[in-house]
């Protein structure tokens, strides 16, 4: 076993001005953890992955995934490319016997991530999925006072997120606008407003929700009309394994910024 874990990431592309996830987020995290090292990186050209290799400081490049999975020398694979091409290189990496981290959302729907997630269990794999609310300070700072009893028993709790509606877009994101890629405010910010809450809070029991397009449009770059059937407004209300009530408003709306509220009622105080 190497001293450090040794990751291999497919999706990480050195770009000019880019806002690659890979790039921005992964390799510069990676570089400031002592016990990981980033080993190898996979594109889908032989250029473009000589080249990323050699500007992220990893030793390896690699064009075809399945020559990454299979290298002995690669410990965990991180998977960060769009949506839709989740589940072909989760299950690649899996079926190598390989740990895989995935980018949130998981999978373009539902039974793609069971499928994942069972093939995971079935081999006793090491897995994550980059749900990183659960890692920031002040989220499990508020799940400390919970548990601690800050607030008495949780009575009530309710989420209300805008996130700032991008109506004119590149081929960058574009294809977003499409509800079968699995790329949109539900699955995104819907998903990690609602895993926050359930970090802190616990999980759900009961849920009911609303889902609608409320924004039908948008263009492209050129100023044609896209159409869009993703959804842009969630309204979620359910009881948690502790029994309290909550109720989660998240939408995508045009001219204001991006904000979150988020008020839990206690038997002892609110916050």
């Amino acid at each position: 076993m190497a001293d450090k874990i040794r990751v291999g990431i497919v999706g990480a592309t050195v770009t000019q001005g880019g806002s690659g996830w890979g790039e921005h987020a992964h390799v510069p995290a990676l570089k400031a953890l002592p016990n990981y090292e980033l080993k190898a990186v996979c594109t889908s050209h032989e250029d473009t992955a000589k080249a990323s290799a050699a500007a992220f400081g990893a030793e390896r490049a690699f064009h075809r995934f399945s020559d990454m999975t299979a290298a002995p020398d690669v410990d965990l694979i991180v998977v960060c490319v769009r949506v839709p091409g989740h589940r072909d290189l989760v299950m690649a990496g899996l079926q190598a016997g390989k740990a895989v981290f995935c980018e949130w959302p998981l999978g373009k729907h539902l039974a793609e991530a069971e499928e994942m997630a069972g093939l995971a269990t079935q081999r006793s794999l090491k897995t994550a999925v980059g749900l990183q609310a659960r890692s920031e300070p002040a989220i499990l700072y508020a799940r400390d006072l919970i548990r601690e009893g800050y607030v008495g028993e949780v009575l009530t709790a309710n989420l209300t997120t805008s996130a700032q509606a991008q109506l004119q877009r590149g081929p960058g994101r574009i294809w977003q606008g499409d509800r079968a890629n699995g790329a949109n405010t539900l699955t995104i910010a819907g998903g990690h407003a609602i895993d926050a809450l359930c970090a802190v809070l616990g999980e759900l029991a009961e849920v009911s929700a609303r889902v609608s397009t409320r924004i039908p449009e948008w263009r492209n770059l050129e100023g044609a009309s896209v159409k869009v059937d993703a959804p842009d407004s969630i309204n979620v209300i359910g009881r948690l394994t502790s029994g309290a009530e909550v109720s989660v408003n998240i939408a995508a709306v045009p001219r204001i910024p991006a904000a979150t509220d988020w008020r839990s009622t206690g038997a002892r105080a609110r916050w």
